[in-house]
């Protein structure tokens, strides 16, 4: 389920951050906030800050969003906002980011999309964002009546017949959400947050790393890519050069990660490698993105992040996501969905997580052309034994502890077609199976589904029936024999240029990137 963005909203900044709005003696704090404290121009808002590791405030689907405005409306109880105000007058909420978000969103007609959002990521929001948005902006108004149109109405009474609305207009400026105050210095308020973070809503662990990282180069490169380089810049100590270094290049692993598309679920050339952009998981998966791709596992010692280390990470990490799926010369054409989804075009991320291990292995040891000699074969065993990956997760019970194993299962499938090139599919499986790591491995698939006579087919079912279609039409290269994505593909001479061979468009071919200018010569 697609959640939505309203992170733009309360901006973040740092417990220790010294401002001129107000003065630390004050200790006359408001216990209720009002509907005029939540407009964006207002002195409160002005000064309302989320701490520098606050998760991004994109948890909440759209039905969450206007539960919680109908709560404010309907005068239901909704927890209390607690809050800390810092030595510079600062405002931070310490709990209650997404709820206060939300009434934002509603109050300044912004959804992750609007004038707040657009100037907050630099105009940069995805399809994917302004559509989420949409929904959740049509679902609030019709339920409830827009704030502008609320306010409208306290104007004039008679404007609508609503009685809902009318009561509405009538009772908003008594509503009030309930705050309390964290007494102590950022110690004491960074303490309160974790603990606070740590029961409700839980941070998730991926957040909670960062969190506990801040300041490490490997942290400061996933917060670049997660947004594209947009949003708050966690780099802005870096020098004016490294910051235009790492925006573009965070940019740009950004795009290859999720793609330039909206994913749609019956197109499989918009499945992007890692999976959806607005998911609850998008935060973990860049982070591991970064630190397989710079070989961060745990054993090697996290660096500060300073401005040279953050661009190293991100060249390093943009240079192994090239040659899975890009346009680059050397790009190897992946296809997403081949490699990285199931049969109902669920991301895979154990596959993925994987496979850049894998890769990354390729490079270092020069390997890459046996990949391409033997990739026909390769993608036609894990494309049909998919589920073999699932069994690997389930044994080590996570995907984070799986993908070793599962760059060892590539590494395996590829070592058994190299030895033999006539062998089958099945004996690639019969031969993997004879390796103690994958002894445990089971490839009889019974099938329990029951069939009934003049039935539909399930939603899953067509599904399956759709998306298997939808590959059976994937062209493939006629060099290496692999699948290709068409995001990343060559025009190639059949017949090369340099032995004779013309322009006509009978010469030509489409193949991969590498197999074209790499491999092929």
């Amino acid at each position: 389920m697609k959640t939505v963005t309203l992170d733009a909203l309360i901006p973040r900044e740092d417990f220790e951050i010294i401002s001129t709005i107000g003065n630390s003696g004050n200790t006359r704090n408001k216990l209720t906030l009002s509907i005029e404290d939540l407009k964006y121009d207002s002195f409160f808002f002005s000064a309302l800050r989320k701490p520098i590791f606050q998760r991004e405030t994109n948890d909440w689907e759209s039905t969450k969003i206007v539960s919680m405005v109908g709560s404010f409306l309907n005068n239901e109880l909704v927890p209390s906002i607690i809050l800390w105000r810092n030595q510079g007058g600062y405002i931070f909420v310490i709990d209650g980011a997404h709820r206060l978000s939300s009434l934002g969103a509603w109050i300044n007609d912004d959804y992750g999309d609007g004038p707040i959002s657009q100037k907050f990521y630099g105009n940069y929001i995805s399809t994917e964002q302004k559509e989420i948005a949409d929904k959740t902006r049509r679902l609030v108004n019709e339920k409830f009546g827009s704030f502008t149109e609320i306010w409208n109405i306290s104007r004039n009474l008679s404007a609508t017949d609503n009685v809902k609305k009318i009561e509405s207009a009538k009772n908003l400026g008594a509503l009030g959400l309930q705050v309390q105050w964290v007494d102590g210095d950022a110690s004491k308020a960074e303490d309160s947050f974790l603990k606070i973070n740590q029961s409700a809503t839980k941070i998730s662990d991926a957040e909670l790393e960062l969190i506990k990282n801040l300041d490490m180069a490997f942290a400061i490169s996933a917060r670049a890519v997660v947004r594209a380089g947009k949003g708050y810049s966690y780099w802005s100590s870096f020098s004016d050069e490294y910051q235009n270094k790492i925006i573009d290049k965070a940019k740009n692993i950004h795009q290859i990660m999720f793609g330039t598309k909206t994913f749609d679920i019956n197109d499989v050339n918009s499945f992007p490698i890692a999976g959806p952009r607005l998911s609850n998981l998008t935060l973990d998966v860049v982070t591991q993105t970064i630190k397989i791709c710079n070989g961060l596992d745990g054993v090697k010692k996290l660096e500060i992040g300073a401005e040279k280390t953050v661009l190293l990470y991100l060249n390093e990490t943009l240079r192994i996501l090239e040659y899975i799926n890009s346009n680059k010369p050397f790009s190897l054409g992946i296809h997403p969905f081949i490699y990285f989804y199931s049969d109902l075009g669920k991301h895979k991320i154990a596959s993925y997580y994987g496979f850049l291990m894998f890769i990354k292995d390729l490079i270092e040891k020069k390997n890459i052309n046996k990949f391409v000699e033997n990739r026909e074969l390769f993608e036609q065993v894990i494309y049909q034994y998919s589920f073999l990956v699932q069994q690997i997760v389930r044994r080590f019970r996570q995907s984070k502890r799986a993908f070793a194993p599962i760059k060892n299962y590539f590494d395996a499938i590829l070592d058994i077609i190299s030895k033999d090139k006539e062998i089958t599919i099945e004996s690639v499986i019969t031969c993997l199976k004879e390796i103690d790591e994958f002894r445990f491995l089971q490839t009889e698939i019974v099938d329990n589904e029951s069939s009934a006579v003049n039935s539909n087919f399930s939603r899953g079912k067509k599904q399956q029936i759709k998306l298997h279609t939808y590959v059976s039409t994937l062209p493939k290269c006629p060099i290496c024999g692999g699948y290709m994505d068409n995001n990343s593909v060559s025009v190639d001479h059949i017949h090369r240029k340099q032995d004779g061979g013309t322009n006509a468009i009978n010469n030509g071919q489409v193949t991969h990137l590498y197999c074209n200018t790499t491999y092929k010569n």
